[in-house]
């Protein structure tokens, strides 16, 4: 089986059409496909060989599509880096993937030249104007295209993406090209993908929400890239562009239908809003039903398998509360279990572990044999996400895997957030939790034994050492943790107890 190349049949079919909107340009399909021809030979110039890594530290840039389509056609591994991480976070995972070149968006050319210079990375190329740094638009614009030399091996690594296990630490998902290929092809049967669609990327493309746009790219519509979300500029290029289709977490939803602009936009091109991250409750998916006026489409899924389950339009009936608050039921070619402890499915209406499987799952764990050999026991993928299925066969998630924290839509992960807490000399024991929050789901909260310094001067060290979104936003002094009899910390425990004192105190907002 042959891996598909994202936009080569596009730019025969609809050259001249537009293929992606940013930064105040339009490329067209043809552009787009000399684009992604010109830096495969940058990368081969530059000494790369296929399955050799490139990193891309950016924002929703224009070059964003481009550069994960050079890499998946001439054999390279994308390695999109999350820009919300600390420096030390990002030199982590970098001295973890080895790439051979890193490419730096239009903000991000100080840092990325640091980072670079501390990873040992040799080529660096800068997006827009770079003042310090190689530029990329004139090492494209000195190359050209070489298909002969791009490789047909469909089993190269096409990207590797890094999300934190239960130790703390990142680990990288390996997609190779099939698996690639196979997660944009689910994506566009799913969405009914059209070549007149046009699609908001308001998500950053360093998730797995990037597959939406590439399933668009495939199908010859366009893709309108959102650098930074912000609610009124989000409603005015949707009504600018005429937008068909995009993708939101129930927060960024939630924040559109609180923006006065709302009521002055018009959104009649829309025709479907795809969501992940959470289900909605009830009553405010009824309220975006109502205002929005277009299908929804929630899909549930990790890193390691792209979306496994979907609640499709049809199923977004606002009087079935019980289907409303479900995950849906398995996307196309993927296969959905609940099993016990010893991997034997469990009956419908009880509780296990979700299990996944089928051609969209990662490859495995870069660098990580006895992680990827846990994970994916059995031919199965182990999401560690507790739930079980109705009596109509809907997913319901009951518990987030390893008391992951999902605050505005990104995942923080307590043991890598305590990890770096218990560095702080007047830190002794600690544990972190995730506090109920109406508007961003949750939000990180430090629960601290004995004396500490002041929360502001806890929460500056703690910026400097991790990602603003990681931060604890709640400090909360306690004499001790609750314990079971093995010593573990009882964090079920001091959830209730902080929920419950969180409903009588004012909440923070995260960054």
């Amino acid at each position: 089986m042959r891996y598909l190349d994202l936009v080569r049949a596009a730019a025969t079919r609809f050259g001249d059409k537009t293929a992606v909107v940013g930064d105040d340009r339009r490329i067209s399909f043809a552009e787009l496909d000399d684009q992604v021809g010109r830096l495969g030979a940058v990368l081969r110039d530059a000494g790369l060989r296929p399955g050799d890594r490139v990193a891309l530290l950016a924002a929703n840039e224009p070059e964003y599509l481009e550069i994960q389509a050079a890499c998946l056609r001439s054999g390279f591994a994308l390695v999109p880096l999350n820009v919300r991480l600390a420096q030390r976070e990002l030199h982590f995972i970098l001295t973890d993937c080895t790439p051979s070149l890193l490419v730096v968006g239009r903000r991000e050319e100080r840092r990325g030249a640091a980072l670079a210079r501390e990873a040992g990375i040799a080529n660096v190329l800068g997006l827009g104007g770079p003042r310090e740094i190689p530029s990329y638009d004139a090492a494209l614009d000195a190359a050209s295209a070489g298909p002969a030399a791009d490789p047909d091996d469909p089993e190269l690594p096409a990207t590797i993406l890094y999300t934190s296990g239960t130790t703390g630490s990142p680990k990288g998902a390996v997609i190779d090209r099939l698996g690639f290929t196979a997660r944009v092809m689910v994506n566009a049967v799913e969405l009914e993908v059209r070549s007149d669609d046009v699609h908001q990327a308001s998500l950053p493309m360093f998730h797995i929400a990037a597959f939406l746009a590439y399933a668009h790219t495939l199908a010859g519509a366009t893709v309108v890239m959102l650098p930074e979300f912000e609610p009124a500029l989000a409603l005015r290029t949707m009504e600018r562009e005429r937008v068909t289709t995009t993708v939101l977490v129930p927060t960024i939803i939630a924040m559109l239908l609180d923006n006065p602009a709302i009521d002055g936009i018009d959104l009649s091109a829309l025709r479907l809003i795809i969501y992940g991250g959470s289900s909605i409750e009830p009553g405010p998916l009824r309220r975006a039903l109502e205002r929005f006026g277009c299908g929804f489409h929630q899909q549930y899924g990790m890193t390691e398998t792209g979306g496994q389950t979907i609640l499709r339009p049809a199923d977004h009936d606002s009087a079935d509360i019980e289907r409303l608050a479900s995950a849906g039921t398995e996307a196309a070619s993927l296969e959905v279990m609940v099993v016990d402890d010893e991997d034997v499915p469990v009956a419908r209406g009880e509780v296990g572990e979700i299990v996944c499987r089928g051609p969209s799952v990662m490859l495995r764990y870069w660098n990580r044999p006895e992680a990827t050999a846990e994970a994916l026991r059995g031919g199965w993928m182990h999401t560690g996400d507790m739930g079980y299925r109705d009596g109509r066969g809907y997913l319901h998630i009951t518990d987030r895997r390893n008391d992951m924290i999902i605050t505005g839509g990104e995942n923080v992960y307590p043991r890598e957030v305590e990890a770096v807490l218990v560095e702080h000399p007047d830190i002794t024991e600690l544990a972190v939790v995730g506090v109920p929050d109406p508007k961003w789901g949750q939000v990180v909260t430090a629960v601290v034994v004995g004396d500490a310094p002041p929360d502001d001067e806890l929460g500056t060290w703690a910026r400097e050492r991790m990602a603003g979104y990681k931060v604890p936003r709640r400090w909360v002094r306690v004499d001790g943790l609750p314990r079971n009899v093995t010593g573990k910390v009882l964090k079920h425990q001091l959830r209730t107890e902080l929920s419950e004192l969180s409903a009588r105190t004012e909440r923070p907002e995260p960054e």
